[in-house]
């Protein structure tokens, strides 16, 4: 869940809700829903903010909240390595898409790291 990870960051950098939300440009009462897990699964653009805001990469704020699986459809960078794979995907469960994009994103990033790009 999103909601703890966000509030132990915010907490070990002793930010308030109040001082969170206007650094990542989202309301104090939205900050305050999404870190009581009222809200499970933010859009990209939002956890990409309140990661900025947090100075910890949008990729490990996904990972330490078990949100990879949602990384890979939600990432817009990502969209031109998934591009060859969209027809074949789409006819696929929402889930098994996740799943699938997830592991070529994590393959992608493997083999970045193997040839030193990351």
């Amino acid at each position: 869940m999103i909601g703890p990870v966000v509030r132990s960051l915010r907490q070990e950098r002793n930010l308030s809700q109040e001082a969170l939300a206007h650094a990542a440009g989202v309301s104090s009462g939205y900050l305050s829903k999404l870190e009581r897990g009222l809200y499970k699964e933010p859009s990209y653009d939002v956890l990409n903010r309140i990661a900025r805001a947090l100075s910890v990469p949008t990729p490990n704020l996904y990972s330490a909240a078990g949100l990879d699986h949602l990384l890979a459809e939600a990432d817009p960078t990502f969209e031109p390595v998934l591009e060859p794979y969209v027809h074949a995907l789409s006819g696929l469960p929402k889930r098994d898409r996740q799943i699938i994009t997830s592991e070529i994103r994590r393959i992608v990033l493997e083999e970045g790291k193997e040839n030193g790009h990351e």
